[in-house]
């Protein structure tokens, strides 16, 4: 794939399936994380991030103005999801960096490790500032989202392995045109 068309796809991917977190019969799961991860391996500037967290917000407004449960997550705590895509799209730029993303062992660890930091940032900030949650302290609330961490890696992990195919394809076109 052409680089001019990587940030149009992964915007559209994101698009696409933000519409529930663990899809539906109707719907794909979120892709959103491993959008944000695979942008920061493929695309690297901020200018990128930017535009990848605005089509996100426009999603989620769009949502939360035709679905009352899409917009119960626009709340105070929505800030939140700037450093969780952020600690993603870090992650991109040090496999684009240190490992060029080609060792599957290797990206599987750090995927892995993103999208679970990803997950306790956004459940941290969703809990504190939400202010849907003022009588639960910190471990009850825990205790009653760790059940989605599983579903969470999961869709991730799916969209990651597809990544990381069309990676190692693009890598070997690359040097096949050397």
């Amino acid at each position: 794939m052409p680089a001019r068309y990587l940030l149009p796809s992964l915007a559209l991917l994101l698009v696409l399936t933000r519409v529930g977190h663990f899809g539906t019969a109707f719907s794909l799961p979120d892709a959103s994380l491993a959008v944000f991860l695979l942008g920061g391996l493929w695309l690297g500037g901020w200018g990128a991030f930017a535009v990848l967290m605005a089509a996100a917000f426009a999603v989620d407004v769009t949502l939360a103005l035709s679905a009352e449960a899409a917009g119960w997550c626009l709340t105070p705590a929505y800030w939140g999801l700037i450093p969780t895509y952020g600690a993603l799209w870090l992650a991109g730029r040090w496999l684009a960096r240190e490992a060029r993303g080609e060792q599957p062992g290797l990206f599987t660890l750090v995927a892995t490790g993103a999208v679970t930091l990803a997950f306790v940032i956004s459940n941290l900030t969703f809990w504190a500032f939400s202010g849907l949650f003022p009588d639960m302290d910190w471990l009850e609330y825990a205790f009653r989202v760790a059940g989605y961490y599983p579903p969470y890696l999961g869709s991730a992990a799916l969209y990651l392995a597809l990544g990381w195919v069309v990676h190692r394809l693009m890598a070997s076109r690359r040097m096949a045109a050397a």
